[in-house]
């Protein structure tokens, strides 16, 4: 792969970190070769439809979404990205571990995430009720990064029981966070840069990668 590849990054924290990874992917050879990307930042955690509208996707092979998935605006992103033929890897920080989902331009859109019913997770019961309570008064104003975060913990618990390899450790976050989103640590964000770069790298190099609604899961530190 000797050409640049062409890669906008979408979020300002998280962003910035897988953006710095890409650009020093090799650093040992760094200085025998041309960097492998040209990146393109829109630096913001929460996108709006006018940033959306405004960003201009000329000459781009692959995008990033690091944002929070707190608004409408971020899926209408993917959807404008898939339109011109981009896949988009869409990257979350889930506090000592990380998800990430390859969006195909015509394959499973990743706004199914948000689809998500309560009544097939894997919790129980009584907990799933107070969940749903919770996100339907939420919901009343916006849609938010704790609801999409919980849907997204409810999408993984899901398809580990169907494929009869669960993650108990999404069932417990969703228990302990229904109230809140996971937390934002450091940890999660690194692994998700590193992550994200290797499948960024694969794609480029026209290797076989998981397409959404298959995902990558890094395990929890102590699980190590």
């Amino acid at each position: 792969m000797n050409n640049q590849v062409n890669v906008m990054i979408a979020g300002a924290d998280m962003g910035g970190l897988i953006a710095s990874c890409a650009l020093h992917y090799d650093f040992q050879n760094r200085l025998l070769q041309e960097d492998r990307f040209r990146i393109s930042r829109l630096e913001k955690n929460t996108l709006t439809m006018e940033d959306v509208e405004q960003c201009d996707l000329s000459g781009v092979e692959y995008v990033v979404n690091a944002t929070l998935h707190d608004t409408e605006a971020s899926f209408a992103f993917d959807e404008k990205c898939k339109k011109q033929g981009i896949p988009v890897i869409h990257a979350v920080n889930l506090g000592k571990a990380a998800f990430l989902a390859v969006g195909k331009p015509k394959g499973y859109p990743f706004s199914e995430v948000k689809k998500r019913n309560s009544d097939e997770g894997s919790i129980g019961k009584h907990e799933e009720d107070s969940i749903e309570k919770n996100e339907d008064r939420i919901a009343l104003d916006s849609w938010n990064a704790d609801i999409f975060q919980r849907k997204l913990g409810k999408y993984i618990s899901q398809y580990g029981m169907f494929w009869q390899k669960p993650v108990p450790w999404i069932d417990e976050a969703i228990k302990n966070y229904s109230e809140k989103s996971f937390p934002q640590l450091s940890i999660g964000a690194y692994i998700a840069a590193g992550y994200c770069v290797n499948i960024l790298c694969r794609l480029a190099e026209g290797k076989e990668v998981k397409y959404f609604p298959k995902f990558y899961l890094s395990p929890l530190l102590e699980e190590v």
